[in-house]
C-alpha cells in the first residue's frame, strides 16, 4: 500500500514548549506518527510518501495556506497511491475539508483528514487513534472523496464526509456531521477503478498560485451592513440563521440590503448559503433573493465558502461561478461510504 501523508500542522502536529503553549512542530509529529503506527502495526505493508507544505496551526491559516495546500496535493499522482491522508489542525478542519472536497470532487482514491484534541505525546490525544483508523480506511479500500475521520469522546470512532463535516463548538471536543457514521458500520462494496479528478491536477498546481479574496460575513444581531465594504472581493458568502434567513429590513443600516447594493454596484456575486426557497419560507429570505442575494440550497456555509473561493481560484465568473459551485455540490452528494475488506 502507498499512502501519501502531508502534515500541515495543528495540534496533531503540535508540541507544548516550556512555556506551557502549544506550538505547531511539524517535522518531529511526523516521526512520532510513524514510529507509533509501526511499533503498533509490525507487520503492516503500508509505505508512506510524506510531505510537509505547512506547519500552521489551523487557526493561523490563510487562503495563501490553502494554495499551497492543493499545490502539494497536486504533486501526487493519484494513479499509483492508495490514499492521501492529511494532518490538520481542528480549528478550521471543516473550512479545510468543505474545500478539498470542491478542488477533489470526483477523486477516486480516499483523502483523509485526522486531528487531535491534544499533542500526540499527550496521554488523551486521539491523534494517534484516528490516524491509525485513516491507514486501515484506506487499506479495506474507502472509496474515493475527501474525509474527515475522528474519534468523538463517546469513544467512538466516526466517519465524515468533508464537505458535510460542522465546526468543533466551543467547550466541546467532538465532531459531528449530518450524515456521520461509526467506522465499525461502513458497508462492503466492490473496489472501485481510479480515476482523475473531475479538475485535473495540473489545473490545480497552475491555479492555485494567488488566492482569491472572498468575503465571508456570518449574521448577528446588530450587523451594520452600512459599515461592510466589500471592495477587492471576488464574490460575498453570506450564512444564514437556521431558519435560512437574514435581516432583510429595508432603509435599515441592520438590513442586508445595503450590502446588496454595494455588491452591484461593484459587480461582486453575493451568496446567501445555506438558502432553498420554497412555499413557507420566510419574506425576508424572498425579499433578499428579490433584491439580488444569489440562494445556495443544500449545502453548509463552509462548503459554500470553500466551494465559492475555489471556483474563483480557477476562474469563474457569474453565472458560471454560480452553476459551478451548485454542480460540485450536487456530485458529492452521489458519494457514498464504502468498504471493500
Amino acid at each position: 500500500m502507498q499512502i501519501a501523508l502531508i502534515l500541515t500542522g495543528g495540534t496533531i502536529c503540535s508540541r507544548t514548549g516550556d512555556d506551557g503553549a502549544r506550538r505547531s512542530d511539524a517535522e518531529s509529529a511526523l516521526s512520532v506518527l510513524e514510529q507509533h503506527y509501526r511499533r503498533a502495526n509490525p507487520y503492516s505493508s503500508v509505505q508512506f510518501l510524506t510531505r510537509i507544505p505547512l506547519n500552521r496551526l489551523s487557526e493561523d491559516l490563510t487562503p495563501d495556506d490553502w494554495c499551497t495546500l492543493l499545490r502539494a496535493v497536486a504533486t501526487l499522482d493519484p494513479e499509483r497511491l492508495d490514499g492521501i491522508i492529511i494532518a490538520h489542525g481542528t480549528d478550521t478542519l471543516e473550512q479545510t475539508a468543505a474545500m478539498l472536497s470542491a478542488a477533489l470532487c470526483g477523486i477516486q482514491i480516499p483523502v483523509i483528514l485526522v486531528s487531535a484534541i491534544a499533542p500526540l505525546s499527550d496521554p488523551m490525544t486521539n491523534g494517534h487513534a484516528n490516524f491509525e483508523a485513516a491507514v486501515k480506511l484506506i487499506c479495506r479500500r474507502l472509496s474515493g472523496g475527501v474525509w474527515v475521520v475522528y474519534r468523538n469522546l463517546d469513544g467512538e470512532m466516526y466517519l465524515h464526509r468533508g464537505f458535510d463535516l460542522l465546526p468543533c463548538m466551543h467547550e466541546s471536543m467532538d465532531f459531528f456531521s449530518s450524515t456521520m457514521k461509526p467506522v465499525d458500520t461502513l458497508p462492503v462494496s466492490e473496489p472501485i477503478p481510479k480515476k482523475s479528478t473531475r479538475i485535473p491536477m495540473r489545473a490545480l498546481a497552475v491555479q492555485a498560485l494567488h488566492a482569491k479574496d472572498v468575503l465571508l460575513v456570518r449574521p448577528y444581531n446588530g450587523l451594520r451592513y452600512d459599515r461592510l465594504i466589500p471592495d477587492g472581493a471576488s464574490a460575498v458568502v453570506h450564512g444564514t440563521y437556521h431558519s435560512e434567513t437574514a435581516n432583510s429590513t429595508r432603509y435599515s443600516p441592520y438590513g442586508m440590503q445595503n450590502l446588496l447594493r454595494r455588491c452591484r454596484q461593484q459587480g461582486i456575486p453575493c451568496y446567501l448559503a445555506p438558502c432553498h426557497l420554497h412555499d413557507g419560507s420566510y419574506g425576508s429570505s424572498c425579499d433578499l433573493v428579490d433584491e439580488g442575494a444569489i440562494p445556495l440550497e443544500g449545502m453548509t456555509l463552509h462548503f459554500a465558502y470553500g466551494a465559492v473561493w475555489l471556483g474563483c481560484l480557477l476562474g469563474h465568473e457569474g453565472d458560471a461561478l454560480t452553476v459551478f459551485v451548485r454542480q460540485t455540490r450536487q456530485l458529492l452528494e452521489s458519494q457514498s461510504f464504502r468498504c471493500c475488506m
